[in-house]
């Protein structure tokens, strides 16, 4: 269960480019599409409405995507864009450790050497690529602890191999990523439910440790996962068991708060997590074109007012 957290994040006064992200080649843009929407992961997408979505932000100017095996058919999508593409390379990462499944709530693992290369072979062949810019090891709690420098190492083979750029932890929180900061093989450690509008419980620990190891951030899920978004009544409602009682009330008063000044939900959560300092990119998630110029809208109107950022971090008190 989460705590009431007596810190409050950064407000950043403008949207330049991530240091930490530009010296490790990953790119200077501040957003990422994360595909596991359009991919299937959280349902059924009508393949048509998937690929007009992907190619609206190549159009918009999106050029950092972010996919796994677990996303259904998220690879495959962006392999097909890809092939078409004519601008520049998009900085594109994937995921290892975690299995295909029917859904987002079918769990399989598989960490073995072999299994972990057979993996990115098969990413890489969806994708079309010859390496991926970032590779993200996919919820690394679920390694065991005995396991986690066999792990590493694997990864850093596969990186030596010229199959990846750079190496990050997907997911988990402090104690997911022991055995695995240490060896200093991580360059990205992807935050989950951990730092968003409500929920400040990374900023305690995480942050200051990751900062402190040099890695840099990637904030995915800046509505929780639907919480303060299209699912948010759904949520409250009737309420799963990741959504914790702390983080469900103050998405109420976020909501309070947005109709008070007149936004929505969304654009309001969106805009206070392209406002974090302490995020270095903000991984936006869409299932349909809608959705995506909506989240593309919230970055485009630029950080939060300090007013309005002060409000939102009122609402944890």
């Amino acid at each position: 269960m989460t705590r009431e957290s007596p810190l409050r994040p950064t407000r950043r006064a403008g949207p330049w480019p991530p240091a930490a992200l530009v010296e490790r080649g990953l790119g200077d843009s501040r957003v990422a599409f994360g595909l596991a929407g359009i991919g299937g992961a959280w349902g059924p997408v009508d393949p048509g409405l998937a690929r007009e979505t992907l190619q609206l932000a190549f159009s918009l100017g999106v050029h950092v995507f972010d996919a796994a095996p677990a996303y259904g058919t998220a690879e495959s999508l962006l392999g097909e864009a890809l092939r078409t593409w004519r601008g520049p390379r998009p900085i594109v990462s994937t995921k290892v450790g975690r299995l295909p499944g029917r859904d987002a709530l079918e769990m399989r693992y598989e960490h073995g050497d072999g299994s972990l290369r057979d993996s990115l072979r098969r990413s890489l062949d969806l994708l079309g690529l010859p390496a991926v810019d970032l590779l993200f090891l996919h919820e690394p709690e679920e390694v065991p602890r005995g396991e986690r420098a066999r792990v590493a190492a694997t990864l850093q083979q596969l990186r030596a191999d010229g199959l990846a750029h750079r190496l990050g932890l997907g997911g988990g929180d402090g104690p997911a990523w022991d055995g695995f900061l240490e060896t200093g093989a991580f360059d990205v450690v992807m935050l989950f439910r951990r730092l968003d509008a409500c929920i400040f419980d990374g900023l305690a620990a995480e942050l200051p440790r990751l900062r402190r190891a040099g890695l840099a951030t990637y904030g995915a899920s800046p509505l929780h996962m639907g919480l303060l978004g299209g699912r948010h009544r759904e949520f409250l409602e009737r309420r799963p068991e990741w959504v914790w009682p702390g983080p469900a009330a103050r998405a109420v008063r976020l909501r309070e708060l947005a109709e008070a000044r007149g936004v929505s939900l969304p654009m309001l959560a969106h805009r206070f997590a392209f406002s974090l300092e302490e995020l270095d990119r903000v991984v936006i998630g869409a299932r349909s074109p809608a959705e995506l110029q909506d989240a593309w809208a919230a970055f485009a109107a630029g950080p939060l007012p300090a007013e309005l950022f002060d409000a939102v971090c009122a609402t944890h008190k």
